[in-house]
């Protein structure tokens, strides 16, 4: 049972956090563009929008493997959901790094 907690508690924070830091990067991403001084500010606004969504999946896959798989038994629903937000979260990252490439 204390096993449990020690890794519930922070991957759940760490989670939440990676949740916060992609809708706040979603929200302020022609901000963060502009400040970034990129040559192509609406290419540099879809990157930082591609990292949100790359956060986002990110915090989903560690709820549902750490938080979810320990507190709950794991079916074969939970494994899909799993395996699609890892794939959304590489997808989301390659497109992220490509357009901060196109953006410069």
């Amino acid at each position: 049972m204390r096993g449990n907690i020690v890794i519930v508690c922070p991957a759940l924070i760490v989670a939440c956090g990676l949740i916060v830091l992609g809708l706040w990067t979603w929200e302020g991403a022609s901000d963060l563009a502009l400040d970034w001084g990129a040559s192509r500010p609406q290419v540099a606004a879809w990157a930082m929008r591609s990292a949100a969504v790359a956060a986002l999946a990110g915090g989903q896959v560690l709820l549902l493997v750490l938080v979810a798989g320990r507190v709950y038994r794991r079916g074969l629903f939970d494994v899909a959901m799993t395996f699609t937000a890892s794939v959304v979260f590489a997808i989301a990252l390659v497109s992220a790094a490509a357009c901060a490439l196109a953006a410069r």
